[in-house]
């Protein structure tokens, strides 16, 4: 087994050719992000300085701030909810693709339609129970700060409602591809 700094080929006039390759990124541009990338960075920052205030008040100043675990546990819940947007958005969610090679393209096609079909529906659903537990949570406060729990389920529900936006998206886009002709060349027609 050799790694890249080993695995140097003598090329032509004695010159060394690495076989490591370094791809160049592609051009940046602020249009490829869309709002839940955008969300999910600030909370994934905001979450950061709560954990390093956090660690200061409790290792560094030996005085732990009583509301930083909880705040940054809460950031991490709505942080969880925001890159599952960002997974429907981009279709690389984890799933189970074992019994799609028996099946005839035409039927591995609409099982994955039938399945994009009950993501929305449970989406939908989730939604649903979180719009009803908002107002019933109105009167819980947080324990360390008097902020209602309802917030948090307010972004709970504000993340569902965009991840069934996505995931309507990508029903959309696979109602309108044609069933491809070999069975392997499903999962990427999906994207």
């Amino acid at each position: 087994m050799t790694d890249y700094k080993t695995s140097n080929k003598s090329g032509e006039a004695g010159t060394i050719v690495s076989d490591f390759h370094i791809e160049e990124d592609d051009h940046f541009s602020f249009s490829d992000y869309k709002v839940e990338d955008w969300l999910a960075f600030i909370l994934f920052w905001l979450l950061a300085l709560t954990v390093f205030a956090q660690f200061m008040s409790r290792y560094v100043f030996e005085s732990p701030l009583g509301w930083t675990e909880e705040i940054a546990r809460y950031q991490l819940i709505c942080l969880g909810f925001l890159g599952s947007c960002i997974g429907i958005r981009n279709n690389s969610h984890i799933f189970v693709s074992l019994f799609h090679r028996w099946f005839s393209a035409k039927l591995s096609h609409n099982i994955y339609r039938v399945i994009a079909l009950c993501n929305v529906l449970f989406l939908s659903i989730l939604a649903y129970f979180a719009w009803q537990i908002i107002p019933l949570l109105s009167i819980h406060k947080m324990a360390s700060l008097p902020i209602s729990i309802s917030v948090l389920y307010g972004v709970v529900f504000g993340s569902l409602l965009i991840l069934i936006f996505r995931s309507v998206q990508h029903f959309i886009r696979i109602l309108s591809t044609p069933a491809p002709d070999k069975t392997d060349d499903i999962l990427a027609s999906c994207d």
